[in-house]
């Protein structure tokens, strides 16, 4: 039985026919949640591409752990989050920044950050979340979660 095509014919197009994004870095999605003093930290960044564009989001939030009795609040807290663009055109970061902090209490809302990017050459997004808090007792807990993400899923 003959065919009308021959096998690296069809090899070549089968690999036209694949999808580049199939050959695309995958999204840098990082979450971490840390028990600390009573408290529990939360990071949580997004990755995520479109046809024409690519988002990042970072969280970051303080609360309590939720065990019964509950640990008296913390003495001060910071958290911080910040997502961050760049690509050929524009090589310095843009950046977008949210921060909270207070005492004797915790955050009435997470820290929320985000940035977009055109889909190009050199495109690059960065995601930051940061929580520090000062415990009662003990010293002070400091958790930072990060992560580039080189080409935008290109």
């Amino acid at each position: 039985m003959s065919h009308p095509f021959s096998l690296p014919a069809l090899a070549g197009a089968l690999c036209l026919a694949l999808p580049m994004a199939a050959f695309a870095s995958p999204p840098p999605n990082a979450s971490q949640t840390v028990p600390v003093c009573g408290y529990v930290m939360e990071m949580n960044l997004g990755f995520v591409a479109t046809g024409t564009t690519a988002r990042v989001l970072a969280q970051a939030n303080l609360r309590p752990d939720g065990f019964s009795p509950p640990a008296p609040p913390p003495v001060s807290y910071t958290v911080y989050a910040a997502g961050w663009w760049r690509d050929d055109t524009h090589p310095s970061w843009e950046i977008d920044e949210d921060s909270r902090s207070g005492s004797q209490s915790f955050p009435a809302e997470p820290a929320v950050a985000g940035q977009y990017a055109f889909l190009n050459g050199g495109c690059q997004l960065k995601g930051v979340a940061t929580v520090v808090v000062n415990c009662p007792s003990g010293p002070p807990q400091v958790r930072t979660l990060e992560r580039t993400w080189v080409g935008c899923g290109l």
